[in-house]
């Protein structure tokens, strides 16, 4: 108990969602789908930094990589909480449109 206590304040002042043992079954039992997304306008070292960002913010998203030099983005997330579309729209509400790729 005492280090369920000391890695939820860990989180917190990282500030990470807090751990419990409820996160981690919900995790292990989530699919998780993983789509590759073609991002336009990236020109410079801070775009996929923006890119990465907005993507994250949507609900559901787990991960996100940003290739800057083939212009991808991988990005791993809960199609039960969102889909591709929404992640793109993010992307393009960025500044930076995006299509799945393939």
């Amino acid at each position: 108990m005492k280090r369920f206590a000391i890695l939820a304040l860990g989180a917190l002042i990282l500030g990470l969602p807090a751990l419990s043992s409820a996160t981690f079954a919900q995790t292990a039992t989530e699919a998780q789908t993983e789509t590759i997304f073609y991002v336009e306008n990236m020109t410079c070292a801070l775009c996929p930094i923006t890119v990465k960002a907005a993507m994250r913010r949507v609900k559901g998203v787990a991960s996100v990589e940003v290739d800057f030099d083939a212009r991808t983005a991988r990005v791993v997330f809960d199609p039960s909480v969102t889909d591709a579309a929404a992640i793109a729209r993010a992307s393009e509400q960025a500044g930076y449109p995006a299509a799945v790729q393939g």
